[in-house]
């Protein structure tokens, strides 16, 4: 469980390369490139500048897409398993606390996020062909008000 959490925390981390953005700036253009930039990039540090999706990872699911979509970046998952038999919560749960713990202390990424409202939708879809979005945003990742 935590090898996906640390991979993920290490996709996620190159996510935030970008963070001399003015935020003080902040429109509805701004943002969207924002979240293209940070889709983008997400997809660069997964692939490396040729490869394609989907791809298999270590601890046996899928990474089948990240793509951007206004103010979301979203990450689909191909699961090996039944919805039923996923601890998805725990799943989730490690995801945020591995990405509190790379981003929390670093204000000017949490202004970023905040300000562009740039929220991260994880999409499974299961073998049982049940589909799951969750969503995370800064304000749930590092526990603000």
């Amino acid at each position: 469980m935590m090898k996906k959490v640390i991979k993920l925390t290490v996709l996620l981390s190159s996510l935030f390369m970008f963070t001399t953005v003015n935020a003080a700036t902040a429109d509805k253009n701004t943002g969207v490139k924002v979240t293209k930039a940070l889709a983008d990039s997400a997809k660069r540090s997964l692939l490396g500048e040729k490869g394609k999706f989907p791809i298999q990872v270590e601890a046996g699911y899928e990474v089948t897409n990240i793509t951007a979509n206004i103010n979301n970046v979203v990450f689909e998952y191909k699961m090996p398993s039944d919805s039923q038999n996923t601890p998805l919560n725990d799943f989730m749960e490690n995801v945020r606390l591995g990405l509190n713990s790379q981003f929390c202390d670093k204000p000017d990424v949490v202004n970023v996020l905040k300000t562009y409202d740039i929220r991260f939708i994880f999409r499974f879809q299961f073998s049982d062909d049940r589909n799951i979005p969750t969503t995370l945003s800064i304000k749930e990742i590092c526990e603000l008000d």
